[in-house]
């Protein structure tokens, strides 16, 4: 009787989000609330109850991964025009392992190829050994090293730069997101970041990221304060944009910044910085964070420079053309 019990105790298996409820989800997204919070001060309390909400609704694509018949961990995903994101993929410690990981991950793939996407999309932070891992349909997959980075209040006083006097700041609108996603456009072609996420590559996409930006709480709750188009003030072009969020009621978070190519290393994207930051400690926010591809090595001597430091690696995960 022994054996066969502890077989089926650890038995696994992956079936679909639809077939789990709420509650049967809910003990690991608490789990998962938790690591966010102890390991990079994030509150993951908005994206969870997103989650649980469409759990509940049973229209969440998918898999949950059952261990001896109980909950351990799930992934979902999101598809369109071809393309699928997926959102996110965890494992409760007790059964954590990148063999279990890999099967939901395995599982989320095979379904996005049958629905014929050709380019799946991921950064998932919570993901064990993310750089040097293996992983389903390596052959199809590239790996790009981010960095996340913390300001904890250290660092020299960020006085305003020479390029102070050139730039108009104008704190976001929603008039201005039809010159944003230009912007975005612009300051992303040819730029790395634009093989991590696809949208960057046209005007089309940069809506799309701006709108997912404002409205959902992926990258935490926008915050319009600390979000700004710069415009030069001979031509009143735009040419650099700061997003800023708050992830938790006293972390803050750049969610996105970018210049023209033509204006770089002439100190906007320190201008924008230095605004957005000042904002977000007006807020209360004892930290800010933000992530950067880790081979923009200009991008990460300029936030070095204002007190930034680097806390920890993840990977862009990208699989193209199934």
């Amino acid at each position: 009787m022994g054996a066969p019990y502890l077989a089926a105790a650890h038995r696994t298996e992956v079936v679909p989000l639809r077939h789990v409820t709420g509650d049967d989800l809910m003990p690991v997204l608490e789990e998962e609330t938790s690591t966010w919070r102890e390991t990079l001060e994030w509150d993951f309390c908005p994206s969870a109850e997103l989650v649980l909400r469409f759990v509940n609704m049973h229209s969440l694509s998918g898999y949950a991964l059952m261990v001896g018949g109980k909950l351990a961990g799930y992934a979902y995903y999101l598809s369109e025009d071809r393309k699928g994101l997926i959102g996110d993929v965890y494992v409760a410690k007790e059964h954590r392992t990148q063999e279990l990981e890999n099967q939901l991950l395995a599982a989320v793939l095979e379904a996005l190829r049958e629905e014929s996407v050709r380019r799946v999309e991921s950064q998932l932070m919570m993901l064990a050994g993310p750089i040097d891992r293996p992983m389903p349909l390596a052959n199809y997959l590239r790996v790009f090293r981010r960095t996340f980075m913390v300001w904890d209040g250290s660092g020299p006083e960020l006085k305003e730069g020479n390029a102070g006097e050139r730039l108009l700041l104008e704190s976001w609108r929603d008039e201005r997101h039809e010159e944003a996603s230009q912007l975005i456009g612009m300051a992303y072609h040819g730029h790395i970041d634009s093989q991590i996420n696809d949208q960057y590559q046209s005007i089309a996409g940069a809506r799309r990221f701006l709108l997912n930006i404002v409205q959902y709480p992926g990258c935490g709750r926008f915050y319009q304060p600390s979000s700004y188009l710069a415009f030069h003030k001979d031509t009143g072009q735009p040419c650099g944009l700061i997003l800023g969020s708050l992830v938790a009621e006293n972390v803050g978070h750049i969610t996105q910044v970018c210049v023209l190519p033509e204006m770089r290393g002439q100190g906007v994207g320190y201008e924008l910085m230095r605004n957005s930051m000042h904002q977000l400690r007006e807020y209360g926010c004892r930290k800010i964070t933000l992530t950067v591809t880790s081979c923009n090595e200009s991008a990460i001597r300029l936030y070095e420079s204002m007190g930034f430091r680097r806390m920890r690696e993840f990977a862009a995960h990208v699989w193209d053309g199934f």
